[in-house]
């Protein structure tokens, strides 16, 4: 038989295949029987056989890991790894029964395989993959409505425990809630790695210090001694809140390692001196302008 005769063969059974959404094809049996070039009833009854006694093709099957459950299902279709399975048997194993046309057919799978011969057949493209969509950022409400709400928890978190607020550390507290917000806010506006922060807040954020309002090591005393003994660490000024007060600020580039050392440094030398206030009129720090206050 050529290969022209198995090519009439296919076409006469083109209508008995099927391939499903996922690329797995299917055959009937009078189509796999026509490939291997035997009788459809013998085929059906050999795979039938296989819950009583097996017939030497149904063993081979089970064999390949085919159950016989499986093999009684076949009436309705044979898969396509199972369509390879019976021709290779037809073509090598079937003994004094093997076919000439199923060892043909056989070489011809072998080279792409029963299920992409089936689905170049049928024409089968494996469908496009959908995209999935990105799940939208949530809207935040405004930085003034998230600090109104948390000064009104605050303050019926006073009224529940019969107590009141120190007003002291309440306006702190709404201070920090409002630059870290802020700053929170501006990240999402301007996604980067970059840290931008007052001496003060690096000192007790990054480095675990208490920077207290009043004393010889106050934090308008600390803003004075970066600026004036550590000019290089920067100049960049920002709009934040202080006491409850915009003011303006110096921040640094927390983000820099060469900063961020620069102003550890800064921080120790001023909390190791025992008069910084006295150091900073030493060196002119008041002499011409009002220290401001730095957080």
């Amino acid at each position: 038989m050529s290969q022209i005769e198995i090519i009439q063969i296919i076409e006469q059974i083109k209508q008995e295949i099927t391939v499903d959404s996922n690329g797995q094809g299917k055959a009937s049996i009078r189509a796999t029987a026509r490939l291997a070039d035997v009788q459809d009833s013998s085929l059906r009854r050999a795979l039938l056989s296989a819950a009583l006694e097996p017939s030497a093709l149904a063993q081979s099957l089970i064999q390949q890991g085919f159950s016989p459950a499986a093999l009684e299902t076949w009436n309705e279709g044979i898969p396509d790894m199972g369509v390879a399975a019976v021709i290779e048997y037809y073509a090598f194993d079937a003994g004094r029964h093997c076919k000439q046309q199923a060892r043909l057919v056989c070489k011809a799978f072998n080279r792409i395989g029963v299920r992409a011969w089936i689905q170049d057949l049928l024409g089968w493209t494996k469908p496009a993959t959908q995209p999935q969509e990105q799940p939208s950022t949530p809207a935040l409400p405004p930085v003034e409505q998230r600090l109104h709400t948390l000064v009104l928890a605050m303050k019926t978190l006073a009224e529940l425990t019969g107590g009141r607020l120190n007003p002291y550390m309440e306006q702190q507290f709404k201070d920090y809630a409002g630059n870290l917000l802020a700053e929170h806010n501006r990240k999402l506006l301007t996604p980067s790695e970059e840290r931008w922060l007052g001496v003060v807040n690096f000192a007790e954020s990054e480095l675990g210090k208490k920077v207290p309002i009043n004393g010889p090591h106050y934090r308008g005393h600390l803003g004075t001694w970066v600026r004036t003994f550590y000019p290089q660490l920067g100049d960049r000024q920002e709009t934040r809140l202080v006491n409850g007060v915009q003011q303006p600020i110096y921040v640094y580039a927390c983000h820099d390692p060469v900063v961020a050392a620069g102003l550890t440094k800064a921080i120790e030398e001023f909390f190791a001196h025992p008069s910084p206030g006295a150091a900073l009129r030493q060196a002119g720090a008041f002499a011409s302008k009002k220290e401001k206050v730095s957080v």
